[in-house]
């Protein structure tokens, strides 16, 4: 009898769990019939319809067949993507890789450019936890570009961007560029502090706090660290909590206070373990390892090393292996057993230097490199194609040779012939640019007018100024002639003398009313950087004809020079002219209309400069007003690739 008492017992206690997993059942199934039947698209809702379920990989994979079952892309490829980063967390890196290309190919099937974006920055995070340096910036880079191209930057495309920025950083970090590292983080930061997106904020304010710590700033790295815990803790992200502990626990060790690093970062071996993420367990692992040598525990120390050492080499885990390398061979030097210590900081040493190749030889191909190989391999696979029709063909008849040769012979034949034809079309067409651009490069007035100025001069005997003004004048002219002829590249070093040489004798003829300034980012290196050569100059030669030359008092006429990412420089030219509104009112009023051509010139030299790149120029037109709303000038922007 008591038997069968604690029997149903035991059943009426398992009743409320049974109601609560049938309730749950409920739950994600009205969810899932509610997004198929609304075919919603957005990820933030569909990321927050399934926050209770998007840990689990049951009601994920569920959730993919029952998308597929009705057509539904996106919310496949979020299951996909959700897949993606449970198996990421677990160490699972090939299965997570799988599922994170499928959701991307949904995501495209899809047309989402949101999911795409998402799908391509899982790829790089995943590809960035195995350490494959050069995979993993293919994928972030992919996916900023998609990003840049959607004309609406809503937030769900601003959180993609700062993943990306977030994820480059942290592999500048690897290929110790903590300068790009830094200036990727707090592109990261300022987005997430638009939205006060406290993951993202807690993410950054960790990364930025390792830069210090790389750069030897203890304190400010402490100071982060505090910062990122303290959104960890008001997320309550366990994960965030455990990368904060360990990262002050680094700090303390590092400051020689190892028991102080042992009580932060002790609690932090429980999290690890329940969660089962292997990456954050071995580094855990380790830095107990490191504290128990600091402190002569050398049996504790050799445990923990141990097993970080075994997870991470289990795992392939690269930046670990290297570090669980040198914390035994400190381990050992503090024991005394130098010959050991010796071994082990020679597997340090080549281990890090291993990585360190690799990654440099990952990164050596530019991207031009990579889509001549692009193309070329799609014209070998092309080729191979059509060999293997060509094979299959002659297997059935003779006279299939003959006819698949002459085919073949044809399309060689064609194919010749429309190559040479383009390169002459192309040739043809610099020509003519280059004839274009000797005719254009210089106001023809400017040169009547100079040449005036310098017989002024020798009429009113004023021989020094002549010869100081003809000077330039013949400087500039050889610089035109010779950026026409021989010099279609130049540095932006000589780029601005030529721009200096031509306002100060725009200076002299205008009386020395002109207030011209360059501003150059010390970051570029001007004496190595390629501009087109005489590009900017017919941009500076509108804007003092145009817009300064009317007005009365001080004519300022700004240029300022800066790098705006890794891709792209930037020149800017900015007057405080009548505005173009204005110029064109003047320029209709004359009875002669001169067609300005050097401008569109230079539109057109700087695409064809562009094609060697794999990113497009640009060039805007910013008109300034003052606070009445009377114009004030006019800003040009050209975006160049570098």
């Amino acid at each position: 009898m008591n038997v069968k008492l604690k029997f149903y017992l035991a059943l009426l206690l398992m009743v409320p769990f049974f109601l609560n997993v049938v309730a749950q059942e409920d739950d994600f199934g009205k969810s899932v019939e509610k997004l198929i039947d609304s075919r919603e698209h957005r990820f933030s809702v569909i990321n927050y319809a399934f926050n209770k379920y998007r840990h689990d990989s049951i009601k994920m994979k569920q959730f993919a067949r029952i998308s597929n079952a009705n057509k539904y892309s996106i919310g496949e490829s979020y299951a996909y993507n959700m897949l993606g980063k449970i198996y990421r967390m677990n160490t699972d890196y090939p299965e997570a890789i799988h599922y994170h290309q499928n959701a991307y190919v949904k995501a495209v099937e899809a047309k989402d450019t949101v999911m795409q974006v998402y799908s391509l920055n899982m790829l790089g995070v995943v590809y960035r936890r195995m350490d494959a340096v050069k995979s993993a910036l293919q994928y972030h880079d992919m996916a900023l570009e998609l990003a840049r191209k959607k004309h609406r930057q809503d937030k769900e495309i601003l959180d993609n961007i700062a993943i990306s920025h977030n994820s480059i950083g942290n592999i500048y970090v690897l290929l110790n560029r903590d300068d790009m590292a830094l200036l990727h983080f707090n592109k990261a930061l300022g987005i997430e502090k638009k939205f006060n997106n406290k993951l993202g904020l807690a993410i950054n304010y960790q990364n930025i706090g390792s830069i210090y710590e790389n750069e030897g700033d203890l304190n400010k790295a402490l100071e982060y660290y505090e910062k990122s815990l303290g959104y960890n803790e008001q997320i309550h992200s366990k994960v965030g909590k455990i990368i904060c502990n360990n990262s002050i626990g680094e700090v303390y060790i590092k400051k020689g206070e190892p028991k102080k690093a042992l009580k932060i970062i002790l609690p932090s071996l429980d999290i690890a373990e329940q969660l089962g993420d292997d990456y954050y367990l071995s580094g855990v692992y380790l830095n107990l390892g490191r504290i128990y040598t600091g402190i002569g525990n050398y049996k504790e120390a050799e445990h923990f090393l141990r097993e970080g050492l075994g997870i991470a080499k289990e795992n392939n885990i690269v930046s670990y292996i290297a570090d669980g390398y040198q914390y035994y061979a400190e381990l050992k030097e503090k024991q005394g057993r130098y010959k050991e210590a010796l071994v082990f900081q020679k597997k340090f040493t080549d281990e890090k230097n291993m990585i360190l190749n690799e990654k440099n030889q990952q990164l050596v191909s530019d991207l031009i490199v990579k889509q001549i190989k692009k193309e070329n391999d799609e014209k070998i696979q092309q080729l191979g194609d059509e060999n293997i029709q060509v094979k299959n063909k002659l297997k059935k008849t003779k006279s299939s040779i003959y006819i698949m040769f002459a085919v073949f012979a044809l399309l060689t034949i064609l194919s010749l012939i429309y190559y040479f034809q383009s390169r002459i079309e192309d040739n043809r067409k610099l020509m003519n640019m280059e004839q274009n651009l000797l005719r254009a490069q210089m106001n023809p007035h400017f040169i009547f007018n100079s040449l005036n100025s310098i017989k002024l001069y020798i009429i009113n005997n004023d021989k020094r100024a002549a010869v100081t003004y003809l000077n330039k004048f013949a400087k500039l002219i050889r610089t035109i002639l010779l950026s026409t002829t021989t010099e279609k590249e130049t540095t932006v070093a000589k780029e601005i003398e030529t721009l200096k040489l031509y306002t100060s004798i725009e200076n002299i003829r205008m009386s020395e009313t002109l207030d011209f300034s360059i501003d150059i980012d010390d970051t570029l290196d001007i004496e190595h950087l390629k501009i087109p050569s005489m590009l900017t100059q017919p941009f500076v030669e509108n804007a003092i004809w145009h817009g300064l030359a009317t007005i009365e008092g001080k004519k300022e006429l700004k240029v300022k020079i800066y790098p705006e990412s890794i891709n792209y420089y930037v020149v800017e030219i900015e007057d405080n002219g009548i505005g173009r509104e204005r110029a064109m009112e003047i320029k209709q009023s004359k009875i002669f209309k001169k067609t300005s051509i050097g401008i569109s010139l230079s539109e057109e030299r700087l695409e064809n400069f562009s094609k060697k790149f794999n990113y497009p120029h640009d060039l805007q037109f910013i008109d300034l007003y003052d606070e009445k709303g009377k114009p004030k000038g006019t800003k040009v922007i050209i975006k160049i690739p570098y």
